[in-house]
Order: C-alpha cells, then structure tokens, then sequence
C-alpha cells in the first residue's frame, strides 16, 4: 500500500474529530450564552420585586390590605376569571393549528397549552413557552417546523395586537388620555404606537403579496427589527388565505383580555375597600402590559401597576400610593401561577393516562 493510501483515512480521522470538537465548542458556547442569559434576567426579576416590596414597606400597601369574607369571594372570582381566560387561550392556539390542516385534539391542545403557559412564567418567558408548544405539537402531529412556528407567532401576535387595541380603545373611551401626567401620556402614545406597527405587521399578512415578495424584502431591510419582521412575516404568511380565522381569533382575544381585566379588578376588590372602577381596569391591564414588551416574566407588569394606580385615586377610592398596585400585580401573578400548576397537574396525569392506555 502506498504512503499516501495510509495517510488518507488518517487525514478522514483527523478531520472528523476536528468537526466533532467545533460542534461540542459550539454547543458549549450556545448553552453557556442561555445559562447567562438566564441568570441575568433572574437577577433583574429579583432585584425589581426586592425593590416594589422595598416600596411597599414603606407605605400602608400591607396595612391597607382587607381581611374579610368579601375580599376571599373577590379574590376566588379573580383566580376563575384568570383561568377562563387562560384556557380560552389554548382553544384559539388550537384553532390557529387546525386551520393548517392539522389535527390536534383539545385534550392534546389543552395539555400543550397549559404545559406552554407555565413554561412563561419561568426566567426563560415567552420564549421558552412558545418553544416549548412547537416541540410538543411538532411530535405529536405531522405539522412541519414550519407550521407549527407560524401557529405559535400568530397566536402570540394576536393576543398582543388585540390587548394593544382594547387598551387603546378604552384610554381614549374613558378619558384617561386626557389626564395631565406624563406617565398618561406616554402609555397611551405607547399603546398607540404599538397598536400602529401590529397593525402594518397584520396587513403584511393579509393582504395579497407583492410582486417577487418585494414588500417582505423590504420590511427585512429595516434597521434592528428587519431580521425579525422578515421571520415573522415569513412565518405567518401561511394564514394569508385565513382570514376568517384570524378574525374569529381576534374577537376571542378581545373576550380574553376582557376576562383578564375583569380578574384584576376582583384582586384589587378582595384586597382593598374602594378601588377603581371595573372599566379602569381595562386601562390598568392592557396599560401596564407594555411592559410584556420586556423580556422578562415578571416583574415589569407588576412595576407598571404600581406607577399607574396612583393616577386612578379619587374620592371613592383608597388613596393608592407606592406598592399598592405591585400588591395587586403579585396576587394576579400568583393566580396564574396556580393556573399553571393546575396544567401541570393536568399535563402529567394525563401523559400518565397515555402510558397506561398503551400497556
């Protein structure tokens, strides 16, 4: 055999473990970037919750707070509400999946669903929910990567462009534009601004596509979000034919966050006397969830709320001060945390049912 024929499956060897050792760097590289990741938005979540009951202390937020039969009706009202609108979520997700063709069972929906939800609320957010429901759905059915990433942004950017909306709707509604504080102001500019670019994003899907995809080009284009919007765009475009069911998943989300809005309302009735009107909660809701804008699962809803409460106090109402709203924000947190603990519960016996039934 001649030297070069002995050498070739040296070089093969030598090569293939080169490769291998790029791509355990890489993976390396890739899950020590989510670890530090994950630790920082930790460390904000922490340090911003220490900071609200820091505040709270400081104030009659604690002392305030009613300890009767009336405020434990409110608040279980509240933790209904929330998980109503909860699972309302999942069934408009699973509707956004079946109009791709898909068959996915409301049981399997609803275990997905949960299971995503309480994947939010963890310091990965949104994120890791959103992940954690294209796997699942991608395993249990023959929907493509593709596809069930679409159902997933879709779902996502409904709920977020219907809650912008309503938020909107109700500041200029009920006056609360027309307040003199800056902090008024500059939410209800935020939620105009926000419902403006979801609204440009949506006509992107629905609307016909231009010629050679020129308009998606150029949206991929734009500075910072072009990357973005072009995955997103491309993503969604799979509903553009679909517009019968995107609307009925807008009406939905508009009864969701309505549900929502209302449980707050109950959390702010089942821990204090006198609060602000049921129609100022929608503006409270929708208003400090431009925070959900913030990569973070909790914290900047909760320090929203304890900036805009202070604007609503009036002669009928407890005179709201720091840590009166990050109260209320904590209470709507915990309930849906028990929502998701409850699809936990609900993911697990089931799976376990699935093993059995296979025995």
């Amino acid at each position: 055999m001649k030297k070069q024929d002995r050498e070739l499956p040296r070089s093969a060897c030598a090569l293939s473990q080169r490769s291998v050792g790029t791509t355990l760097r890489v993976a390396c590289i890739f899950m020590l970037k989510k670890t530090i990741i994950a630790i920082v938005k930790l460390t904000l979540i922490v340090g911003l919750f220490a900071f609200l009951t820091a505040r709270a202390l400081q104030g009659a937020a604690f002392s305030d707070i009613r300890v009767d039969g009336r405020g434990i009706a409110f608040l279980s009202a509240g933790f209904l509400f929330s998980f109503v609108a909860t699972t309302i979520t999942v069934v408009r997700w699973r509707a956004l999946t079946l109009a791709l063709g898909v068959s996915l069972s409301l049981r399997d929906a609803l275990r997905f669903g949960f299971l995503g939800f309480a994947f939010n609320l963890s310091p990965l957010g949104v994120v890791g929910g959103d992940a954690t429901k294209i796997v699942l759905v991608a395993k249990k059915t023959s929907i493509s990567a593709e596809a069930a990433t679409a159902s997933v942004v879709i779902d996502r950017f409904i709920g977020l462009y219907a809650m912008f909306a309503l938020g909107l709707g109700v500041a200029f509604a009920s006056g609360f534009y027309a307040k003199p504080e800056p902090l008024a102001r500059f939410t209800t500019q935020g939620l105009l601004a926000l419902t403006l670019a979801s609204t440009i994003f949506l006509a992107c899907v629905v609307i016909p596509p231009s010629r050679r995809n020129r308009r998606e080009k150029l949206a991929g284009a734009l500075p910072f979000v072009g990357a973005l919007l072009q995955k997103a765009t491309a993503a969604t475009l799979l509903y553009r034919r679909r517009k019968a069911t995107l609307f009925n998943a807008f009406i939905a989300t508009l009864a969701v966050h309505s549900l929502f809005s209302v449980a707050l309302y109950c959390f702010a009735a089942g821990l204090y006397v006198d609060v602000p009107s049921p129609l100022d909660h929608f503006v409270l809701y929708c208003s400090a969830n431009v925070g959900s804008t913030i990569p973070l699962s909790a914290g900047p809803f909760e320090y929203f709320l304890d900036e805009l409460y202070p604007l609503f106090r009036s002669a009928a109402t407890t005179a709201f001060s720091a840590g009166h709203g990050a109260t209320i924000g904590v209470a709507y947190r915990l309930a849906a945390v028990g929502v998701a603990i409850l699809g936990v519960v609900y993911y697990i016996a089931s799976s376990k049912t699935d093993k059995t039934a296979k025995r």
